[in-house]
C-alpha cells in the first residue's frame, strides 16, 4: 500500500465584492495504485463539495508519495510548472495574485 496526495479545486462561494473564492485542498489517501487512489479522491471531494454546499472542478490529481512512512519534513506534494516569468512574478501570479483574505464582520 502507498500513500497518495489528491488535490482538488473548488468554488467556495462569492465575496461581497463579487469575486469568486476557490479553494485549493490537497488529502492523503492509502491504497494501493493510482486508479484507486483516483476513485477514493474524487469520492471524497464529492462528499466534501456536498457536505459544503459548494461546487466542485471535475478532476482531481494525484501525486504518489515516494516513502513508506510519514516522518518529520516528509513531502506530501510536489508538482512542477514552466513559464518565462521570474520565481518572483511566477509566485505573485499564482499564490498572491487571487489570494483570499477573509472579510471582518
Amino acid at each position: 500500500m502507498s500513500w497518495y496526495g489528491a488535490r482538488s479545486v473548488y468554488h467556495f462561494g462569492v465575496n461581497s465584492e463579487g469575486l469568486n473564492i476557490f479553494e485549493e485542498r490537497v488529502v492523503c489517501i492509502k491504497t494501493d495504485s493510482f486508479k484507486k487512489a483516483h476513485s477514493r479522491a474524487r469520492k471524497e471531494a464529492e462528499e466534501y463539495a456536498e457536505s459544503n454546499g459548494i461546487d466542485m472542478y471535475p478532476e482531481q490529481v494525484c501525486y504518489k508519495q515516494d516513502g513508506d512512512k510519514l516522518i518529520k519534513n516528509y513531502e506530501v506534494w510536489s508538482e512542477l510548472f514552466q513559464s518565462n516569468m521570474s520565481l518572483e512574478s511566477f509566485y505573485q501570479e499564482r499564490y498572491l495574485k487571487y489570494l483570499y483574505v477573509p472579510e471582518q464582520a
